[in-house]
């Protein structure tokens, strides 16, 4: 795999230097604050541990996406397209998003959100909403997406008061909203003070999420609830079911929240039928800029959205809001071609951890951690004795699959052993660090943890000792604090601990220092209790 957005032919892999968001659909922000990374003295030794994803063993990951352009022709078609064409889309961007925005203004005045919430628009008010979609269409047209194309036929409110939308891959799928109906969203309450697109966003009536309510998600479901079961002409409920962007390689898990009301539902499908696909966002790929470019600057885009027919609940699924998605997403996935995945939203939280906390292979953790579930390692404390016999083993970075069975104890024909040794050999060279292992596998065991128990059951990766843990050691250590000490904190704390200049300190000074400054560093003693550790599959 390769981050390069665009890639000319014969150029090398480069190192994954992606961005990623998460992001579900009642909008809870679950973002992370990132580390500075470490300086390359401290680095190099350590290199493998910033890789985001695995290469050497090969399933969907649905959270993964590359842009690979090889052609120099389309590469240089890219840049040509820079000069010429980009400013003029960029200036029809920002005059029908002006547009629009007025529309809303005239149709919003004299209304409150309040008023908004209670009853749907009539009137010249409605009409006015229709225009303000029909300028949101033209920010997709000027932006390359000449050709929507519509199949199957659009239930009514009152057959399917919500539409199902997956597969959820980008920015761009809001394209549904502008170009049927437009029917309400589901947005975070922040949203109604962006600038231009506030006004935008009242004007579909959305369903809030209100952040600092610890009621928030209850709230939602049931302002959904009474949407859905109102005998008012509300427009349809859109729920990207799947809560956060994936690459459209299957659908991972739906969310239960469209499915309570136990109402029939409409399943709608966006399909992107392009030679390039420029514009998918996920967790591990390009930034939503370079994404914006590379779409811009294609002569056009194509969008199909295609209406399935209405779905009925069983009484059994109007029972189980669970059922009830799984099995709509099974139709869906049929009609797309793609297989289910076990994969959900909170997978995406725990990568993200991982990838603060510099564990080796955080694209693949999810994956790591069910492989060695089902090898037993996980109830396991062979990773605990390895640690403790770390310093004393030979060879550590370069594994083969005998030496690396035997260490784990587990039987060489273990298929599972096999596919553990190929994720974490990412260079495809025969050999794995086994460092990387017990990071993961040390994550995959406390990620529920208080982060000072995780950087404990470290220690004897980076110091023979926790009695004598020297200043590089310390702030190797450091830098799996979860991004929160980065090498100036660290060496600044190892100073501050170190008051006889001995040039080592011990890690229960460590955790008396921080205990006794807990406001500082709370962030060590706090547990992801969001982060649920998924049970291996039989």
């Amino acid at each position: 795999m390769t981050t390069s957005t665009i890639k000319p032919a014969g150029s090398e892999d480069v190192p994954p230097v992606g961005k990623g968001e998460v992001r579900d659909d009642l909008a809870m922000d679950m973002a992370g604050d990132v580390g500075v990374a470490a300086a390359a003295s401290l680095t190099k030794r350590d290199s493998e541990e910033d890789t985001w994803a695995s290469k050497g063993y090969s399933y969907i990951n649905p959270f993964v996406h590359r842009i690979e352009i090889d052609s120099h022709i389309e590469v240089a078609k890219v840049y040509v397209l820079t000069v010429l064409l980009l400013p003029i889309r960029v200036v029809g961007c920002v005059l029908s998003l002006i547009s629009a925005w007025m529309f809303a203004c005239i149709g919003l005045y004299g209304m409150t959100l309040d008023d908004l919430k209670e009853k749907p628009l009539t009137g010249w008010r409605k009409q006015m909403q229709y225009m303000t979609a029909r300028a949101m269409r033209m920010v997709y047209t000027s932006g390359s997406f000449h050709y929507v194309s519509m199949k199957g036929r659009a239930a009514t409110p009152k057959e399917a008061p919500i539409l199902v939308v997956a597969p959820h891959s980008s920015y761009v799928d809001s394209i549904l909203v502008v170009a049927s109906g437009p029917p309400s969203i589901v947005a975070k309450r922040e949203t109604a003070d962006i600038p231009l697109l506030g006004r935008i966003i009242n004007y579909a009536q959305p369903i809030y999420v209100q952040r600092e309510d610890p009621n928030s998600r209850q709230n939602t479901i049931r302002d959904i609830v009474a949407r859905a079961r109102s005998t008012d002409d509300w427009p349809q409920v859109v729920i990207f079911a799947e809560g956060t962007c994936t690459n459209r390689t299957a659908l991972i898990k739906f969310k239960p929240g469209a499915f309570y009301p136990g109402v029939p539902v409409q399943p709608v499908l966006l399909k992107y039928p392009n030679k390039f696909d420029t514009f998918t966002w996920t967790w591990d790929g390009p930034g939503v800029l370079r994404l914006l470019w590379l779409t811009m600057t294609q002569f056009y885009n194509r969008c199909e959205i295609e209406y399935l027919p209405v779905y009925t609940p069983s009484p059994a699924e109007v029972a189980d809001a669970n059922l009830y998605a799984n099995n709509v997403r099974e139709v869906m996935a049929k009609a797309l071609g793609v297989p289910t995945s076990d994969y959900s939203f909170e997978d995406v939280i725990v990568m993200s951890r991982a990838r603060d906390m510099k564990i080796p292979f955080p694209g693949d953790i999810v994956e790591i951690e069910r492989t060695i579930e089902k090898l037993g390692l996980i109830e396991s404390q062979r990773d605990a004795e390895l640690c403790q016999s770390y310093h004393g083993l030979s060879n550590t970075d370069r594994l083969d699959i005998i030496t690396f069975a035997e260490l784990l104890q587990i039987d060489l024909k273990n298929p599972n052993l096999h596919k553990l040794f190929a994720l974490l050999d990412h260079r495809r060279m025969g050999a794995v660090s086994l460092k990387s292992f017990l990071l993961c596998s040390l994550f995959c065991k406390y990620k529920n943890s208080e982060l000072m128990t995780f950087l404990r059951a470290l220690i004897n990766l980076y110091s023979e000792s926790s009695q004598r843990i020297d200043r590089n050691s310390f702030v190797r250590l450091m830098k799996h604090a979860g991004g929160k000490l980065n090498e100036q904190k660290a060496q600044a704390l190892f100073y501050a601990l170190d008051t006889d200049n001995l040039g080592y300190v011990s890690f229960d000074a460590f955790a008396e220092h921080t205990e006794k400054q807990k406001s500082s560093y709370k962030f060590l003693y706090h547990k992801s209790e969001h982060i649920r550790r998924s049970k291996a599959a039989n």
